[in-house]
């Protein structure tokens, strides 16, 4: 047993005597390597690459509508081909606009993405990430088929962590830094549960408020503008596909039958 101890501070020690020291950064280590895997992509693209190679970085990774708009896009190529065609509809998460956009959405990732990824594990997370960046981009898509801007950034993603969590961070009762917080192992709300969840509901709604004002007034760093339908579409896919990544929310597989054996007639004779 710890036991706390006698310094003044509110410290408590270890069994061993030694004084226990909270981390600096109590989160996954795949939250962390996410995280600086995304500092170093815009570490590099920032300070060793000229800007003609940064632009080559943003048409091969960056999601960009008119890629897939065979109107639009006669006459060039862009990088990576077909594979390119698939592979930017999650590469584009890694990538970021400028130092502000990325911080604020480390900040983000750090609350929502450790919160979901605790519940489902690194490798359902996995697939988590992949999904909500893809319908980020498809929703993204759907409204500016033929624009030439290019979509960056992990928000898609974070957007959906954060309708997810709602799902099951506020079945009980507390603030949301409380629920977030904590160890959730029940099955996540129904749609018509979550629905009559106030705490739930109200998290939602000023989630979905700021994304609109956000959106409206265009606010965003280094004067790029805030893809609100890319945020759209990945809250969507994370509340309403949530419970398929999550194994608390599904039943227990029923046992397979045993196969009947088949009926031996070997020691029939047949008269003929």
């Amino acid at each position: 047993m710890a036991r706390f101890g006698g310094n003044g501070g509110g410290s408590w020690n270890m069994p061993d005597g030694k004084p226990y020291r909270e981390p600096m950064f109590n989160l996954p280590t795949p939250i962390l390597f996410l995280g600086g895997l995304m500092v170093a992509i815009h570490v590099v693209r920032e300070f060793l690459l000229s800007q003609k190679q940064d632009f080559d970085i943003l048409l091969t990774f960056a999601f960009i509508p008119v890629r897939f708009n065979d109107a639009v896009a006669t006459g060039f190529s862009f990088p990576g081909g077909v594979f390119g065609d698939i592979w930017t509809f999650v590469s584009y998460a890694f990538l970021h606009g400028s130092w502000m956009h990325l911080i604020l959405n480390l900040v983000w990732m750090a609350a929502f993405a450790t919160v979901v990824l605790r519940r489902i594990g690194t490798s359902r997370f996995a697939a988590f990430f992949v999904v909500t960046a893809a319908a980020g981009a498809l929703v993204h898509f759907f409204f500016h088929s033929d624009s030439m801007s290019p979509l960056v950034g992990v928000s898609a993603v974070l957007s959906g962590a954060m309708s997810a969590s709602a799902r099951f961070a506020f079945s009980g009762y507390g603030s949301w830094a409380t629920a977030l917080q904590s160890t959730h192992r029940q099955p996540c709300l129904t749609l018509e549960q979550l629905r009559h969840n106030r705490q739930a509901v109200s998290f939602l709604a000023v989630w979905l408020a700021l994304n609109l004002i956000f959106g409206l007034l265009s606010i965003g760093g280094g004067g790029a503008s805030i893809a609100w339908e890319a945020h759209l579409g990945g809250f969507a896919a994370g509340l309403f596909l949530f419970p398929y990544f999550d194994s608390f929310s599904q039943g227990p597989r029923k046992p397979k039958e045993p196969k009947k054996k088949k009926a031996d007639h070997s020691h029939i004779r047949v008269i003929k």
